[in-house]
């Protein structure tokens, strides 16, 4: 296996973590209604059901689904837990709980 493509499946794995925390993070802000905390966690889920289409042989719904979903994920999670910190009126150092 070329180097180049270990590299890439760390970053995929990485990129995937770092959606999963971030989507755990914005379902434990109960100041949130349900659909917007919700939204992330959706959105990740059909992310999933997009790259995992790839394995039946469908690579047309993975190819044009799934790295935008993954995209979207990471930016409306960023983006409500901005959103909340702001509203809150705490710094960025202060973790959520």
């Amino acid at each position: 296996m070329p180097v180049t493509l270990l590299f890439l499946a760390l970053f995929a794995l990485a990129f995937l973590a770092f959606n999963i925390v971030l989507c755990i993070r914005v379902w434990r802000l109960r100041a949130l209604p349900l659909r917007r905390r919700a939204l992330p966690a959706l959105l990740l889920c059909c992310a999933l059901a997009a790259s995992m289409c790839r394995a039946w042989g469908v690579t047309a719904v993975a190819e044009a689904a799934a790295f935008p979903l993954n995209i979207s994920t990471a930016l409306l999670a960023m983006l409500e837990l901005d959103r909340h910190r702001r509203r809150a009126g705490t710094g960025a150092s202060e973790h959520l709980a």
